[in-house]
């Protein structure tokens, strides 16, 4: 269904891709070694994270979706469930959360309409390709956080395209001259890119 996303095997794993990188939704089983559903998510709305919460759970009891939306899920699914109510449900979550959150951002003389692709500065549009595209809107959307090589690497390439660190370096380079900024992004050696 086009959707990027990143697996976590226990609580402990989700909490830490969470803290580090900004999602349009999570899908939260409740069954979690480490850090159990109903933990992480009160853990995840006591530090502000606002990111809607859909929750998986083999329990279909009352109470325990009582519990999940008391404690900060958005929706709550119940297993086995139908894949195609799944994507209904993920769309309709992302749907009501992005009419709060502005897909246009502004910094110094630049525009960023992350939704529609498209780069302004100082009203002068900057075609990138949908790689460069895709590395910066990483950043955007992390912004403020160190994004690693291997984030950008596992998210704006192919597996079969065996990128490595020296990869990212060149289109972020070339990325920085189209931009005609080498101030915008900046470096964190050895582990990855930031734009603050």
């Amino acid at each position: 269904n086009n959707f990027l996303t990143d697996s976590a095997f226990d609580g402990e794993e989700a909490l830490d891709y969470i803290e580090n990188y900004d999602y349009n939704i999570i899908i939260l089983d409740i069954m979690l070694p480490k850090i159990d559903g109903f933990r992480l998510c009160e853990i995840i709305r006591k530090k502000n994270i606002q990111t809607p919460i859909l929750m998986l759970t083999a329990k279909s009891a009352t109470q325990d979706k009582v519990k999940g939306l008391n404690i900060g899920a958005d929706d709550y699914l119940s297993k086995p469930f139908d894949m195609e109510e799944l994507i209904a449900r993920v769309k309709a979550l992302i749907r009501r959360s992005s009419t709060n959150k502005s897909n246009v951002l502004k910094i110094n003389n630049y525009t960023f309409d992350i939704e529609n692709r498209i780069v302004y500065k100082n009203g002068k549009k900057i075609e990138l390709t949908p790689k460069l595209f895709c590395i910066l809107q990483q950043l955007l959307i992390n912004r403020g956080k160190i994004v690693s090589y291997d984030a950008l690497m596992n998210r704006c390439w192919d597996i079969t395209d065996y990128p490595t660190k020296e990869t990212v370096r060149a289109n972020i380079k070339l990325l920085r001259k189209l931009l005609e900024d080498k101030d915008l992004i900046k470096n964190i050696p050895g582990v990855g890119y930031k734009i603050e």
